[in-house]
C-alpha cells in the first residue's frame, strides 16, 4: 500500500472481497482506517469510506449518495435489486418503509415478545440438557427459523428457501467469486417467487408478508409492485440476528468476565447487545451511488461513481471508539452503526433485539459459563460477517 489516487485518497491495495478478509474482516478495517478516512481500493477501483465521521455523514446526505440505484457495487445486479426499501431514496423508500416497518415497531412487537421469550427457554433448556452445543448451527438461527419465517409467512415455499435467498441478496452485493453461480441461482429462484401472480394468494393469511401486500395494494400499487415489498423481510430478517447470535456466544466465552457483568446486571444486556454489533457488523459495507461531484475529507468523489460505505470499518475507528477491539458491555456505544445509519437504518432492528435480549435472559437464568471446546469457524459471504461454527460446552 503505497501512494494517492488523483482524487487525493491514499491508495489501498488489499482485496476487500477476498476470501480472508470476507472470512475475517477485521485486519481490512485496521489497514483501510490507517491509511484515512477515505481510501481508493485500486482492486476495485472504487473508493471506500471508511472513517466514522466520514461515514457518518455521507449516510445522512441520502440526496448525493443514493440506494435508488442499488447497493450492490455489481451494476448488472442492481437491475435485480432496484426497487425494495433498502435500494431506494426518499420519498419512495419512506412510502414502502412505512409499510413493511408496520409490525415492527416496538409497540407492535409487545404482541410476539411473550411467544420469543418462551421460545428462547426451549432451546436454552435444550442445549443445557446437552451439556455442549454449536452455538453457530443450533442456538443463533433457532429463534429466526421457529418464529420469525412464521411471522414473516411466505408460505411453504418461500419459508423453506427464505434462507438462502436472504444469503444470496447478501453475497450479489459484493464480490462473491467463484459463489457467483450459486448466488445467481438463488436469486433467479427469488425473482420467480415475486413474479408469481399465484404467490400473493399463497401467503399466510395473518403473516406480515400477507399484510403488507395488501395495504400496499389497498395504497394504489400493482398487484406486481406489492410483491416486491416482501424483499423487505426475506434479506434482513435472518441472516443478521442470526450472525449477531452466534458472535455474541463467541465472544462471551472468550470474554467471561463480560458474561458475569451481564448475569449480575440484566440493565446491561442492552448494550451488551450493541458492542456485540459494533463488533461484529453484520453487514460488512454496501455501496452509494454519487449523483454530484463532492469532497469527503479532502478527497474529491466524482460524480456518477460508486463508493462504498465500510460499516465495520467505522465501528473499529478508534477516533470514534478508543480501543475499538475490545469488548465492554458498558462501553458508551451510542452512534455505531452496526444497525445502518440515517434513513436506512435496518429495518428489523428492534425485533433483532427483542430476540437477542430473550436469548441471553434466558442463557443468564441457567448458566453460569460457556467454553470453547474446537475451533470457530468462519462463514463465507461478500456482506454479511458471520460464523459457521461456535463449539461451546456449559461450565
Amino acid at each position: 500500500m503505497s501512494g494517492t489516487h488523483t482524487s487525493g485518497a491514499p491508495i489501498c491495495d488489499l482485496d476487500f472481497y477476498d476470501e480472508t478478509h470476507v472470512s475475517a474482516p477485521t485486519l481490512a478495517y485496521e489497514k483501510m482506517l490507517a491509511l484515512g478516512s477515505v481510501v481508493w481500493l485500486s482492486k476495485h477501483e472504487m473508493h471506500a469510506i471508511c472513517g466514522f465521521d466520514a461515514l457518518t455523514r455521507c449516510q445522512r446526505n441520502h440526496r448525493v449518495f443514493q440506494s435508488g440505484k442499488g447497493v450492490s457495487i455489481n451494476e448488472d445486479i442492481n437491475q435485480l435489486l432496484i426497487g425494495s426499501t433498502l435500494n431506494s431514496d426518499p420519498p419512495q423508500h419512506d412510502v414502502t418503509r412505512a409499510i413493511t416497518f408496520s409490525p415492527l415497531t416496538p409497540k407492535a412487537l409487545q404482541e410476539v415478545r411473550e411467544l420469543i421469550e418462551k421460545e428462547a427457554r426451549v432451546i436454552v433448556d435444550r442445549i443445557v440438557a446437552q451439556g455442549s452445543f454449536d452455538a453457530a448451527q443450533e442456538l443463533a438461527p433457532y429463534l429466526p427459523l421457529t418464529i420469525v419465517r412464521d411471522l414473516v409467512g411466505l408460505g411453504e415455499h418461500g419459508k423453506n428457501n427464505m434462507l438462502d435467498w436472504g444469503a444470496a441478496t447478501f453475497e450479489l452485493m459484493g464480490d462473491c467469486g467463484d459463489r457467483r453461480d450459486i448466488a445467481m441461482a438463488n436469486m433467479k429462484g427469488l425473482r420467480q417467487f415475486l413474479e408469481n401472480p399465484e404467490t400473493l394468494s399463497g401467503l399466510s393469511k395473518d403473516g406480515w408478508a400477507n399484510r403488507a401486500t395488501k395495504r400496499g395494494i389497498a395504497e394504489g400499487m400493482e398487484p406486481a409492485q406489492a410483491a416486491e415489498l416482501m424483499r423487505d423481510y426475506i434479506a434482513p430478517s435472518l441472516d443478521t440476528t442470526i450472525s449477531v447470535i452466534g458472535y455474541a456466544m463467541m465472544l462471551f466465552a472468550q470474554h467471561p468476565e463480560q458474561w458475569q457483568k451481564l448475569r449480575a446486571d440484566r440493565s446491561l444486556c442492552r448494550n451488551a447487545i450493541e458492542e456485540i454489533v459494533r463488533l461484529n457488523t453484520p453487514i460488512k459495507a454496501f455501496s452509494r451511488y454519487v449523483t454530484d461531484e463532492i469532497k469527503v475529507d479532502g478527497v474529491s468523489l466524482a460524480k456518477d461513481s460508486r463508493v462504498l460505505m465500510v460499516f465495520g470499518a467505522a465501528n473499529r475507528d478508534p477516533a470514534k471508539f478508543p480501543d475499538p477491539n475490545r469488548f465492554d458491555i458498558e462501553r458508551n456505544t451510542r452512534g455505531h452503526v452496526g444497525f445502518g445509519h440515517g434513513v436506512h437504518a435496518c429495518l428489523g432492528m428492534h425485533l433483532a433485539r427483542l430476540e437477542i435480549t430473550s436469548l441471553f435472559n434466558a442463557l443468564a437464568d441457567q448458566i453460569e459459563r460457556f467454553e470453547l471446546t474446537g475451533d470457530v469457524v468462519p462463514s463465507i459471504n461478500s456482506s454479511i460477517h458471520s460464523l459457521a461454527r461456535v463449539p461451546l460446552r456449559i461450565c
